[in-house]
């Protein structure tokens, strides 16, 4: 982490994920990405948001909740193969919520989308060759919107870089959409290895029942990146004492709540 995210965080608490944050992360789930006109249509959002929770936590290995006076403010979910799973419970949770999505008529077709969306998604791991053991996997990285101005994003970000780096990844790959800040990974330096077009896949609808985002995977080197962000902090320190604004381009966060990525 950089001296001046180190400056603007003083009040914010990394620590790992326990079960009990779930709930937190669901809720900062369905602000950003979910939400409903009735409380029929809020239910189901929930729902779909906690299933997509527990899609992206039941393969992870690593957790790492940030804290702002206690208040939960992001979250990263990182796998690498070969790592104990963090919850073995995470895949009978999915399990459970997927069978009460699947009881009712509007639960049945949106489970049928996201699932549709999970499986293309694995196609597009394949046709860019990082569904390998060699690649690290960032499942699910958010940032609530009351987290802006906090480093909270920057500070999960080099975390688990750091993390991917010190178990020896040398690369590791993301999933992202277009209802998410991809800019984000410009700005850092990944390297978009695929990207499906909605506009070039009419099929989605018929397949999926509703048309899909913009799809993108980003591929990075955890240690190139790390070395890189340091240098780019040694700049901006540099600068501050000489008295000069130094201009960092996109921030931490994304457009919107989210600062990031889902599956």
């Amino acid at each position: 982490m950089s001296a001046a995210a180190d400056v603007q965080t003083t009040r914010v608490q990394y620590r790992p994920m326990v079960w009990s944050d779930i709930d937190a992360i669901v809720t900062a789930f369905d602000d950003t990405w979910g939400g409903g006109d009735s409380p029929a249509a809020s239910t189901l959002s929930r729902q779909i948001s906690r299933h997509f929770v527990l899609h992206y936590l039941t393969p992870s290995t690593r957790g790492e909740i940030a804290q702002l006076d206690g208040r939960f403010m992001g979250v990263t979910l990182s796998r690498i193969s070969g790592r104990p799973v963090l919850f073995a419970q995470a895949e009978d949770s999915l399990r459970a919520i997927d069978a009460a999505l699947a009881d009712t008529a509007s639960g049945s077709a949106a489970l049928r989308s996201v699932r549709y969306w999970h499986d293309v998604e694995r196609h597009l791991e394949s046709d860019c060759g990082v569904d390998d053991d060699a690649y690290a996997e960032l499942e699910l990285f958010m940032v609530v919107s009351q987290a802006r101005g906090h480093g909270v994003g920057g500070g999960l970000w080099n975390r688990v870089l750091d993390d991917f780096d010190r178990q020896g990844m040398r690369h590791c790959f993301l999933h992202t959409d277009s209802e998410c800040d991809v800019g984000f990974y410009d700005h850092y330096g990944m390297r978009r290895a695929l990207a499906r077009m909605s506009a070039d896949h009419p099929e989605d609808v018929r397949l999926g029942g509703e048309r899909l985002d913009d799809l993108f995977i980003y591929t990075a080197q955890p240690g190139a990146m790390l070395e890189n962000l340091r240098g780019a902090a040694a700049v901006r320190a540099a600068s501050s004492d000489l008295g000069t604004v130094s201009q960092t381009g996109a921030g931490p966060h994304g457009a919107g709540s989210q600062s990031g990525l889902r599956r």
